[in-house]
């Protein structure tokens, strides 16, 4: 094309940024042009108007193929090339495969907006791209500070002309149209920023006095219009990331905790260490810009409070990914559970689930929840990860002693697991009781072999665990939705430990134990669990074999190689950290 810049030709000061726009589209689509060796390309103008635009193309050398649904001013006064008289959606639907990668550039100047499914017009209009062809494209910015001054006074008025333009249909900040772009297979090679002052958005917020055009507008907070030049070729290189992020930052309510452990800090130090990258864990309150500037993703894991949700937006204008990540499902929490959700909490933890780019959690029941409030939901497996390994920990049983365990960091329905072991305890003279955490206290007094530990970090219980011969675990649930959403890591932890498990026959457990293969499953009746851990009790060479396949059935389904596989498949896909700031 020839270099000589485009003309404005609209004269009113109303359409100065669609002036700026469409000179940059011309800039964009030359400098495509350049790179691609073409000097008359073809181009697919969606949306002409009255054609201005699509002559100022064609005197600089382009072939313009119109699609206009109002005006037919393009066509009368030859201003076009070819002209389609009706919307882009019946263009794709009516077009015949000659045009079918043809065009070297579709340009959607001020278009997207008016559309009800523009990812889907996306998607078709690349069919008419050349493999080397480009869409460009100028889409207002509604997180523009003249639109934020409006709402902070309880306002939203459509208008003739601009961001709120009674005709549009959809509304994009930068982060939604990336998306929206990455979903329909574009890379985003290219962006500008077309800056408006407050006042020019919305007129009573600022004072006209003393204003000046040549004054300095902040690029975050200005943008009226974003224009960008996006093509499928970049979609692996620019949109997508083929390498894995480096700098991971944590963000918990208590890094330091037994679920934050097991969840998080060990399987990403696992991950990190294949990868060459670094972990960072800290609370929200402590996290500084300097630490979001360091990070490649933000992992926000069960973090409501407000700063860590003012964290998240700063994150997100820096150009760091965020994901969101829960272990439970917080929104459905029963009477019995200590952790408690104020209506407020809840309204931050569905804001950061629905904004963030990822959304991380355990089980596919927890995936079919939170699909509810975000569509890009991938699932981390809990797993467990030994200090060290034991030596064929299933050796460990060897006699008809035997010590059962019941542990929780939280609360359980316990009350009709009391009554089997004390018939157990009676039954059998020489049987122990270890009980861990918030429930040990109600198992006091059930007999004088019973040893109660207070709630404690992974690597003591583990400790614990592993201190423990002739070991059988016992795990009551109920059948609330919300424990079905739960993970079986505590089954995984007790065969890594040597120790056979006994569970209620509900969700997740019947997920992963064969019953009598490499487990027990039972009824929360007191014979059940009575006829249950008897059987084992006197059979230890059985309690072995239940327990060899235990261990396979972690090394299958609960071992670190599952999370980092998850893991990675969970980051790909995050923008590349040289685009954090374009």
């Amino acid at each position: 094309m020839d270099s000589t810049p485009y003309k404005n030709y609209h004269g009113r000061i109303d359409f100065a940024a669609k002036n700026n726009s469409h000179t940059q589209a011309f800039i964009f689509l030359q400098e495509h042009c350049q790179n691609i060796g073409v000097s008359r390309p073809r181009v697919l103008e969606v949306g002409c108007s009255n054609g201005y635009f699509s002559e100022a193309l064609r005197s600089h050398g382009a072939y313009v193929h119109a699609v206009e649904p109002f005006l037919t001013d393009a066509k009368d006064f030859d201003r076009v090339d070819e002209f389609f008289h009706g919307t882009i959606e019946e263009f794709c639907a009516s077009s015949p495969v000659e045009l079918m990668q043809k065009f070297d550039a579709v340009i959607l100047g001020d278009v997207l907006e008016h559309l009800v499914d523009p990812r889907a017009v996306l998607v078709d209009v690349a069919s008419f791209l050349k493999d080397d062809g480009v869409v460009i494209a100028s889409v207002p910015n509604i997180t523009h500070i003249g639109i934020r001054s409006m709402l902070e006074e309880g306002l939203w008025g459509y208008q003739k002309y601009g961001i709120l333009d009674s005709t549009h249909v959809r509304f994009f900040s930068w982060h939604s149209l990336r998306k929206m772009f990455i979903e329909a297979g574009f890379g985003i090679e290219r962006r500008y920023s077309v800056l408006l002052p407050e006042f020019r958005v919305f007129p009573s917020s600022a004072s006209l006095q003393g204003f000046s055009f040549d004054m300095e507008l902040n690029q975050h907070d200005h943008t009226f219009q974003h224009v960008i030049r996006a093509s499928k070729k970049s979609f692996s290189n620019d949109a997508y990331s083929d390498s894995v992020p480096q700098n991971i930052l944590v963000l918990s309510p208590n890094p330091n905790s037994s679920v934050s452990i097991i969840r998080l800090l060990k399987p990403l130090q696992e991950y990190a260490r294949v990868h060459s990258g670094k972990v960072r864990a800290m609370r929200g309150a402590e996290c500084t810009l300097e630490c979001l500037r360091w990070a490649d993703v933000v992992i926000a894991h069960r973090e409501i409070s407000i700063f860590t949700s003012d964290i998240l937006k700063i994150a997100r204008r820096l150009g760091v990914s965020v994901i969101y990540d829960t272990d439970d499902l917080l929104a459905k929490l029963p009477e019995w559970s200590l952790n408690r959700i104020s209506g407020a909490d809840k309204v931050l933890m569905d804001n950061a689930i629905a904004t963030a780019d990822r959304v991380t959690c355990t089980t596919p029941r927890l995936k079919e929840e939170l699909l509810k409030s975000s569509e890009s939901v991938y699932i981390i497996p809990n797993v467990h990860i030994p200090a060290k390994h034991t030596s064929a920990p299933e050796k460990r049983h060897y006699s008809n002693e035997c010590t059962l365990v019941v542990a929780s960091s939280d609360t359980v329905l316990v009350d009709f697991l009391i009554p089997p072991i004390r018939v157990l305890c009676k039954t059998f003279s020489a049987l122990k009781v270890v009980a861990i955490g918030h429930i040990a206290s109600q198992f006091k007094g059930i007999s004088g072999r019973v040893a109660t530990f207070p709630q404690c970090s992974e690597d003591t219980f583990s400790a614990i665990l592993n201190s423990i011969d002739n070991g059988i675990g016992l795990i009551p649930l109920d059948d609330s939705l919300f424990s079905s959403c739960k993970s079986p890591i505590k089954y995984f932890h007790y065969a890594a430990c040597g120790i056979i498990s006994v569970a209620s026959s509900v969700p997740p457990y019947t997920d992963c134990i064969d019953s009598g293969n490499n487990g027990i499953l039972v009824d929360n009746q007191l014979d059940s669990w009575c006829i249950a851990v008897g059987k084992l009790v006197e059979d230890y060479q059985f309690r072995r074999r239940l327990l060899r396949k235990a261990i396979r059935t972690w090394q299958k389904s609960g071992s670190v190689k599952l999370a980092i596989k998850a893991w990675e498949q969970a980051f790909w896909g995050l923008p590349k950290p040289q685009e954090k700031v374009l």
